[in-house]
């Protein structure tokens, strides 16, 4: 079988195919040799030689063929398996001084294709072969001591070489294929690990980071001068060099920069790289502690930062490494690890906060691993006595402060005008924290865990006086020690409750709670320092009730009310804080809800909220509370609010503290808004009836209908006085009764409940500063009006009076100058259209009518020719005619406006369908336009052939108007008018033809 072997193999070294040829003979000699066994050197030499001078080209720098990549990884392929596959006693014969130059050839071979390669699959497989050939692939038997001993002999000469290539591939980014960086490290493990095995196991090794000084009976134990004076020299280092204690010595001094720069490995992206880096770290730690004494830290570093690895399996992995090494430690006599590397933990906690700051996020995931793992390393035992010493936990402390610093550029200081609610809360899925240096969650999340070791394996006590301490001397990093606090009590559930008491004692101190976060004399950085450090103290309560469960309720009076008053600020940032920290306190309760809670203890809340609220000026947070707890309050704790309520109405009837009038409004403002939310009442604007397929019989009859109701409201329109008295109100009243056939004597003498009387109660008050000249009272007034009428609109005794002594104060809020109040008006007396409908019809026409028709036809001339693009719509003016525009159509329908009166209110819209108008404007009217052809088609038809007849086109009476053969003739941009028209017009004959059908 040998000899057939032989001769089959022989043609490969007899001439020089093409390259197509000598690929197919090589796979054939691949496919070959995987099954043989080789017994002979002579054999083995000639095999090996021809594959090495079959990619051999002497023109190239690498002296490798360019191209063919198939045939070098076919190449690289043999020479694994030929060494793999070849007996011990030729492998003994093989691996000579002799031989040196002919096995330099093919590992510089093999280095060549992994370096300089394109093709993943080509350097992987030159990688395999590099393994092979330096014997250290896996069908090595370890227990053949000797020949492993030979091979490193041999192998040393090449060790500078191999280790500066490899470092060069693993050093390569992550664009490369992972595989190729995982062969890189575990050729440069077991290689470094054969060479440098200790020759002699010592019993008693010298302190780890110390350098031994070396006795050397030569300056040049590497043989790198030799190698300098050009072949002969490096024939003489070949014959002389020897791999003794001296030159193991200076090679691991040389050694030292490549396993320093193992450890940026940690960070790779995938994990069977970092996976594969423990094994080579343990392999050098367990082969060579001796000889790689000066590297033994850095190494051993390598494994504490993958002990805190997200996967679990490098996780696992290098943890149970790590107990090898503490092994390892005991066995050669080597003082402790932990104190070995303390000094080590005390540089990184220096060199941290720099190298946060300038790496990606890689690189800080993998230091902060390194410091979790120092804090495992360093255990209950050691822990606290480094903290023991100010100067080591101040140091710790602070380097984590610099790690965690906060970005508050970005913070709003502005208040906003809704009340949040917890669903915001879980809505709100981004961080509210934003840090400087610190860009991904994963990060955050190792610095929480670092906050989580120190308080679970040092002493939080100490912990929590130092950061006490820091905040007083260090201010400006106030927010920073907050943080790191709170995230180290989130693990205190072993803490004692006078420790937690400490701490909330101190988070709600007056001086440090009531940070001021609007203050012109403050400068803008600080309110937004201070905006944040609000945030997390309110946290900072809501994490100590997470850890104290149920036993939270002895500091539940003390903090609920300040939470709350957190819950209902007018800051975003801070209200959500606030909503969260509730949520978690009533958790901690027990509670399934924030209502739950409030409900539980609204006694002990409104006793404060009607306390504070006497000396509103000194207590403003009381209005927060005051919406919090009417915005999760239900109706069977109306009796407590009630007496909020009362109070506050008292106050304003008294009128002795004029500057708390407007927080007195508030207060009747939010329970009114929140008690409508609890009745379940919307506000949503009724919308028309689904149009319904009749026939024209009906329809001429509603027409004639609609045309005798007409005549009978314009003669009553004749006769209405304006304004009224209070008889008018009853004859209106009964009017209505006659008929709603539905309405008994019952329902006219049934009982308001409580929430309807305090309503009418609050309105009552409110009235009273309708008149006001203090815009901002008399805007909210007018709200606490408009969202009130909601409440009352089936209780028509408490309404239609309160609808009539609005009246005549609101109808003045029409004259104003300020748009934004008669805007406010509009929106009042929309309400009460929606509410009480034609009620107001006749003083809605005769007092109110002219004044929004002056108006819509000023501000035309000023609207006109501001397109989309034009800072006009940012106006109060624009903001009016489009509100007007759009609810004009709704009103309609609620006041049951007949013929006439459409007419009036589309002529005075007509400048609106101009097409040089500004665009929302044109589309409000025409959407306008469509909604009064829906109540009288006619009167929009006449409208629209008026306009075209004076702007268009001439319509002859006798010739009449068709849709489809007059809006051919003309296109969009033909005339001003033209566009808005068409549209109208395709909508009233669209309707038209619904009808005929």
């Amino acid at each position: 079988m040998r000899n057939n072997a032989e001769k089959s193999f022989t043609p490969l070294g007899i001439d020089e195919p093409a390259k197509d040829v000598k690929l197919h003979l090589m796979y054939i000699v691949k496919s070959v040799i995987t099954k043989l066994r080789f017994y002979k050197l002579e054999f083995f030499n000639k095999l090996y030689v021809c594959f090495i001078i079959s990619i051999y080209d002497s023109t190239q720098s690498n002296l490798v063929i360019q191209s063919h990549e198939e045939l070098k990884e076919c190449v690289v392929d043999c020479l694994k398996y030929l060494i793999v596959n070849t007996s011990l006693d030729v492998i003994e014969e093989f691996y000579t001084r002799e031989n040196a130059a002919k096995i330099s050839q093919s590992i510089y071979t093999c280095l060549s294709i992994a370096v300089t390669e394109k093709s993943s699959s080509l350097r992987i497989a030159a990688l395999e072969a590099l393994i092979a050939l330096s014997y250290v692939h896996d069908s090595v038997d370890a227990s053949e001591v000797v020949l492993r001993n030979d091979v490193a002999n041999i192998i040393m000469l090449f060790l500078p070489g191999i280790v500066k290539k490899l470092q060069e591939i693993y050093q390569g980014s992550d664009v490369q294929h992972h595989k190729v960086t995982l062969m890189a490290v575990r050729a440069l493990g077991r290689i470094v690990a054969l060479v440098m095995e200790d020759l002699v196991k010592t019993t008693e090794v010298s302190s780890l980071p110390a350098l031994p000084q070396v006795s050397s009976s030569t300056s040049d134990p590497l043989g790198i001068q030799l190698n300098q004076e050009g072949r002969q020299g490096m024939e003489k280092h070949i014959k002389t060099v020897v791999r003794n204690q001296e030159w193991l010595d200076a090679a691991a001094d040389k050694l030292q920069a490549p396993m320093r720069d193992l450890i940026n490995l940690t960070k790779h992206s995938h994990y069977k790289v970092r996976k594969e880096l423990a094994l080579s770290v343990i392999l050098l730690l367990t082969k060579c502690p001796s000889n790689l004494r000066q590297s033994f830290a850095e190494l051993t570093e390598i494994l504490i930062t993958l002990s805190e690895d997200d996967v679990p399996e490098v996780r696992d992995l290098a943890n149970s490494l790590l107990s090898q090494v503490n092994n390892i430690v005991t066995q050669y006599k080597m003082k402790s690890i932990v104190e070995t590397l303390e000094e080590r933990f005390y540089k990184l906690l220096t060199k941290l906060p720099r190298i946060i700051r300038r790496s990606d996020d890689a690189a800080q995931l993998s230091y902060l691993n390194q410091l979790a793992g120092y804090l495992r390393l360093l255990g209950k035992e050691r822990l606290p006595q480094i903290m023991i010493s100010i100067a080591h936990l101040r140091r710790l402390i602070l380097s984590l402060v610099y790690v965690a610093e906060l970005d508050c550029s970005d913070v709003t200081i502005l208040e906003e005008n809704q009340l949040r609610t917890i669903e915001d809360v879980v809505d709100s899925r981004q961080s509210w924290k934003k840090f400087k240096f610190i860009r991904d969650s994963t990060t955050e999340d190792k610095l929480i865990l670092i906050c989580s070791l120190l308080s679970s394996l040092g002493e939080l006590s100490i912990l929590v006086n130092s950061i006490f301490e820091l905040i007083t001397d260090m201010p400006h990093y106030r927010k920073e020690l907050t943080l790191l606090l709170n995230w180290m009590l989130k693990s205190a559930h072993e803490a004692p409750v006078s420790l937690l008491r400490q701490v909330v004692d101190y988070y709600t101190d007056p001086e440090l709670w009531y940070l001021p976060i609007q203050d012109e004399s403050t400068s803008l950085r600080q309110l937004q320092y201070n905006v944040v450090e609000s945030c997390l103290l309110t946290e900072g309560l809501g994490i100590v009730a997470t850890v104290l469960k149920e036993d939270y309720h002895q500091f539940l009076l003390k903090t609920l009310y300040l939470v709350i008053e957190r819950a209902g600020s007018g800051h975003g940032m801070i209200s959500l804080v606030g909503l969260q920290t509730l949520d978690y306190i009533a958790n901690a309760q027990g509670r399934k809800s924030i209502t739950d809670l409030i409900r539980e203890n609204v006694d002990y809340i409104s006793y404060h909220v009607t306390i504070k609220l006497r000396r509103v000026e000194k207590n403003p947070g009381v209005l927060n509370v005051v919406a919090v707890v009417m915005k999760y309050s239900t109706m069977d704790v109306l009796p407590c609010l009630k007496e909020i309520v009362e109070d506050a109405l008292a106050q304003l009837g008294a009128n002795f503290q004029k500057s708390n009038i407007y927080s007195l409004l508030k207060v009747l403002y939010t329970f009114t808004v929140c008690l409508k939310q609890l009745l379940g009442i919307s506000e949503s604007v009724k919308k028309k009836e689904e149009e319904k397929e009749i026939n024209v019989a009906e329809k001429v009859i509603e027409n004639l209908l609609e045309h005798c109701e007409s005549k009978k409201v314009s003669e009553d329109f004749e006769n209405d006085e304006l304004g009224g008295g209070p008889e008018d109100i009853l004859k209106d009243i009964e009017n209505r009764e006659d008929e709603n056939p539905d309405y008994n004597s019952t329902e006219e003498n049934r009982e308001p409940p409580m929430h309807i009387k305090i309503i009418e109660s609050i309105m009552k008050q409110c009235l009273h500063f309708l008149p006001s000249k203090d815009m901002a009272k008399l805007l909210l007034s007018m709200q606490t009006l408009q969202e009130g009428i909601f409440i009352l609109k089936d209780w028509t005794d408490q309404l239609l009076p309160i609808v009539h002594e609005i009246w005549h104060p609101l109808v003045d809020r029409f004259q104003d100058s300020n748009i934004l109040i008669i805007n406010t008006a509009w929106q009042l007396l929309f309400t009460l259209a929606q509410v009480s409908e034609d009620f107001i019809r006749s003083r809605t026409l005769k007092q109110v009518s002219p004044g929004l028709a002056k108006f819509l036809n000023d501000s035309a001339k000023d609207s006109y020719k501001k397109d989309s693009r034009n800072g006009y719509k940012f106006t109060q003016k624009f903001k009016l005619q489009r509100l007007l525009l759009m609810q004009m159509g709704p009103v309609t329908r609620y006041l049951k406006l007949q013929e006439p009166d459409l007419w009036k209110l589309v002529t005075i819209t007509e400048p609106y369908l101009d097409c040089y108008q500004q665009p929302e404007l044109q589309e409000c009217c025409v959407n306008l336009y469509k909604e009064i052809a829906d109540l009288n088609g006619d009167v929009v038809w006449v409208k629209c052939i008026s306009l075209w007849h004076s702007h268009v086109s001439k319509v002859s009476p006798d010739e009449g108007f068709s849709v489809d053969l007059e809006l051919e003739k003309f296109n969009d941009s033909s005339n001003k008018y033209v566009k808005n028209l068409k549209t109208i017009f395709r909508y009233i004959d669209e309707k038209v033809r619904m009808v005929d059908r």
